[in-house]
């Protein structure tokens, strides 16, 4: 019995899945102002209603604000007890779950506009709240800007040579984009690791350090 509801409730998750992607197509509203992911703390077994339209002020859990939208929440059961990212801007392609698609939703706006920068002594500055999504080539080496002044994020253009930081030159091993870190913040540079997702650093004035 356990066995026959488990494999059904993991049918009924699947359908809401494949109705959310499905309903990509007509676009649900994107918040702007909630594009990042939210943390949520999960407790195992027990059964959570995603929001798919985008509409709920309880984001990102529904709220009941899709009736008449043609969406519907995506119920889904918590494996284990822990923290997960959880999407926000509905754009994922792996629900309820964060896949990064607020990045692709947000770059337009974000890398547009190149802040005017101070040359930095000692501390990065922050070039960008967001990562920047680049395409790299296998065996190419690259020189990623680390102090956040350089005018041709994510690489180096010698702003540096007044201060005390130096450029990270890395070779990577595959050819594909990936995230390069803008907010000089990461512990595994060159590559976006998540920190910008901490509160100072989207408070932070893009072109300055932090404080």
């Amino acid at each position: 019995l356990y066995t026959i509801k488990f494999e059904s409730t993991m049918v009924i998750q699947k359908m809401a899945q494949s109705i959310f992607i499905r309903h990509l197509s007509s676009r649900p509203i994107v918040q702007s102002n909630i594009n990042f992911p939210k943390p949520l703390k999960l407790e195992a077994g027990k059964v959570y209603k995603w929001c798919t339209c985008g509409q709920s002020a309880k984001q990102p859990l529904c709220d009941g604000a899709h009736r008449g939208s043609g969406f519907v929440p995506l119920r889904f059961t918590a494996e284990k007890t822990e923290t997960a990212l959880m999407c926000r801007c509905k754009n994922t392609s792996n629900p309820p779950f964060c896949d990064m698609s607020h990045f692709k939703v947000l770059q337009g706006n974000m890398f547009k506009r190149a802040p005017k920068c101070d040359v930095p002594k000692d501390k990065p500055l922050v070039a960008a709240r967001l990562p920047a999504y680049t395409p790299l080539t296998a065996g190419k080496t690259y020189m990623w800007c680390s102090c956040g002044a350089s005018k041709n994020q994510p690489f180096c253009d010698n702003s540096h040579a007044s201060s005390s930081m130096k450029p990270l030159s890395f070779t990577p091993e595959k050819t594909k984009p990936r995230w390069l870190c803008l907010c000089k913040q990461t512990k595994t540079p060159p590559y976006c690791d998540g920190t910008h997702l901490d509160v100072e650093i989207q408070i932070a004035t893009e072109g300055k350090p932090l404080e």
